[in-house]
């Protein structure tokens, strides 16, 4: 018998010898098998059992550790988790790696949550550049700076004069005086096509919105070569996998972007399963028609590495872009947060619901399940109202459409949701993050709702909680925080980046929780036979974490990390010994 121990007094790794003389007579000993853990299967009645066995990628039994046992040959791997928690390996429905990956090479995102935050950040960027190279401050949204407000050029020029800086968030940028000047905007009698510049009393600028094809002839994007596109996203995989992530979907494919993903699988060297998500702007049937004839798959195709999974269409805006849709005006607080003009202002639409009703009915026709970016309450009817009309003709319960982010669900949206057996794909950082500003602005009772899982899981809704990780390489300061452990605390106690708790009924159970990141998000791509919970004949995909889920304070959740990812049945991340 060898021993091996693995990291925080982990494992031991003991090969076992059979001494029955009937050995032969049995079916193949398992590859390996997980002994002495508490197991959480997320079966149908949410079993916990010590002990599993693997072979040839697989689950092949659940139970006690005598049982299992049973189940090892002389080849067999056996592992001893001491009573280490093991969960189904995440799934996280809500990724954008390949632009987290060219990011990653363009520039190094950073968390920042004041005016005084980015002037530091500005001024260290000031000392590696050249003079005259432009700086571009990081995503930093509105509704996370302390100041709830863009910087003025004025703030921007304390911490640079000699490059030219431009911020940009809610859809709006300011440019210090010098990045003005460069682009003529603070010339007042000049015009710019698309670009809408709101000035002071004395007619100098102050931000500026739309015209970002004026600004890129001043600013062009990084390129990015694609073997160093290629590297990076394997990076960004592996990350997932340090956190328990095994499987991922691609919130937003474009087909160039859908070539790395084969590839990598060609090549294989993927170490999280994908599902793609392929983003388009048609709006029409006969543009679905023609997009999904071009694209020759359909939802479903591909294999348990690599599967093609919705199309999806953005309806409406976001909170951070300040034109999410709603069913009521912005009302004052809203359109001064987010600097508009019309008083009336309910966000965008970018469809009717009868270009929403023509494209549905398309997709439903060729046999895809479809997506759609929606956010607010307004788009969210919008969204109902045209799926109705499309089920009218063809029942698509069966199509699990998914509703992306769906911040704000209401009770009547709610029971439709779940008559047209239609699913959730929503974002526990952001209520981490951005609740304070939508109880600031939105009101109480808004933030109340925002991020509303127990709402969805209650109404019969199956709801996936996410990150939505698009910008940024640290689990928890990235853009959209993509730390597991981080939603989950979010969905089990409620409470927010300040500790504040709004809506405590959206609380819901540990298990709940980790089903929303496990079974439902199987569920969402059809794979719940395959993935998700922990049973014969599921692929083995598991993390082993370093304390127990179930029983550890509420607010160490977020700490909770994994000693050991397995995906295929097979050691992908192994934490290193301390």
């Amino acid at each position: 018998m060898t021993n091996i121990r693995l990291p925080i007094a982990f494992v031991a790794f003991v090969f076992t010898v059979s001494a029955n003389a009937d050995d032969q007579a049995k079916p193949r000993p398992a590859d390996t098998i997980l002994l002495a853990g508490k197991i959480l299967t997320v079966d149908a009645r949410d079993s916990v059992v010590q002990a599993l066995a693997i072979r040839d990628g697989r689950i092949i039994a659940v139970g006690n550790n005598s049982d299992i046992k049973k189940l090892a040959g002389d080849k067999t791997l056996s592992i001893s988790l001491d009573g280490k928690t093991v969960i189904p390996g995440i799934v996280a429905t809500h990724c954008h790696a390949v632009g987290v990956a060219r990011g990653s090479l363009v520039r190094r995102h950073a968390e920042l949550l004041s005016i005084a935050d980015i002037q530091k950040w500005i001024r260290r960027q000031v000392k590696q550049l050249p003079a005259g190279r432009w700086i571009e401050v990081p995503r930093s949204d509105i509704t996370r700076l302390k100041e709830r407000r863009h910087p003025t050029p004025a703030e921007l020029d304390a911490a640079c004069t000699t490059h030219p800086v431009i911020f940009t968030a809610a859809r709006k940028s300011v440019l210090n005086s010098l990045g003005f000047k460069i682009t003529g905007i603070d010339d007042a009698k000049k015009t710019i096509p698309g670009l809408r510049v709101i000035r002071d009393d004395a007619g100098n600028p102050l931000l500026i919105s739309g015209g970002g094809s004026y600004l890129r002839k001043f600013h062009p994007r990084a390129e990015v070569g694609e073997a160093e596109t290629l590297a990076a996203l394997k990076m960004v995989h592996r990350r997932y996998n340090q956190l328990g992530i095994t499987s991922i979907f691609e919130r937003a494919l474009s087909t160039d972007q859908f070539a790395f993903y084969k590839k990598l699988r060609a090549a294989n060297e993927m170490t999280v399963r994908t599902t793609a998500t392929f983003r388009s702007s048609f709006r029409s049937g006969e543009a679905v028609e023609a997009y999904t004839k071009k694209l020759g798959m359909k939802t479903g195709d591909g294999d348990d590495w690599l599967r093609v999974g919705p199309l999806k269409i953005t309806v409406d805006g976001g909170i951070h872009w300040g034109n999410t849709y709603l069913r009521e005006a912005y009302g004052k607080k809203r359109i001064d947060f987010y600097v508009h003009d019309d008083p009336e202002y309910r966000g965008s639409l970018n469809y009717s619901v009868e270009q929403m009703t023509d494209v549905f009915r398309a997709g439903h026709a060729l046999g895809w399940q479809m997506c759609c970016h929606v956010t607010g309450d307004g788009g969210v009817d919008a969204v109902l109202d045209a799926l109705d009309s499309v089920d009218r003709e063809t029942p698509l319960k069966a199509r699990r459409f998914t509703l992306v982010h769906a911040y704000f669900p209401a009770r009547d949206s709610i029971a439709r949701a779940a008559k047209l057996g239609v699913c959730v794909d929503t974002q526990a950082p952001l209520y981490y993050k951005d609740s304070d500003a939508m109880a600031d602005f939105y009101g109480e009772d808004w933030a109340s709702r925002f991020i509303g899982i127990g709402d969805w899981l209650r109404g019969g809704v199956p709801t996936a909680i996410n990150g939505d990780h698009m910008m940024g390489l640290d689990p928890d300061t990235s853009m959209n925080a993509y730390n597991p452990f981080l939603w989950l605390q979010v969905a089990v106690t409620r409470k927010n980046r300040s500790g504040r708790v709004y809506g405590p009924h959206q609380k819901v159970s540990r298990l709940q929780a980790l089903r929303c990141i496990t079974a439902n998000g199987a569920y969402l791509a059809f794979d719940e036979e395959r993935k998700g919970s922990l049973q014969p004949g599921r692929l083995a995909d598991l993390a082993v974490l370093d304390r127990d889920y179930l029983t550890c304070p509420e607010d160490e959740i977020r700490r909770i990390k994994p000693v050991l990812t397995m995906l295929d049945g097979k050691v992908i991340y192994r934490a290193k010994t301390k």
